[in-house]
C-alpha cells in the first residue's frame, strides 16, 4: 500500500489532527501531503488535516465556536 492510499485511508473517517503512519519518513511524508494539497484530495489547516470534500461538511472545533459566536443575535437588538 503507498504511502498516499494510507493517508486517504486514515482520513476517510474524517479529520485528523495529528496523522500518526509508521514507515515512510517525515521528509517522505511532509512532500507527499504537499502534492496531495495540490491535487486538492486534502486540505491542510492549522489545526486539522482532512479530505478535501470533508472541508466543508465537517469543521475544525475553532473555526465551529468562531460560527457558534458568529451566530449569537446581538444584546438589544
Amino acid at each position: 500500500m503507498t504511502l498516499e492510499s494510507r493517508i486517504l485511508q486514515q482520513l476517510g473517517a474524517g479529520p485528523v489532527r495529528k496523522l500518526t503512519l509508521d514507515g515512510g519518513g517525515t521528509d517522505e511524508l511532509a512532500l507527499t501531503l504537499k502534492f496531495m494539497a495540490a491535487r486538492r484530495q486534502i486540505c491542510m489547516r492549522p489545526d486539522q488535516i482532512s479530505l478535501y470534500w470533508h472541508r466543508h461538511m465537517i469543521l475544525s472545533p475553532m473555526a465551529a465556536r468562531v460560527r457558534k459566536l458568529e451566530a449569537r443575535p446581538a444584546m438589544g437588538a
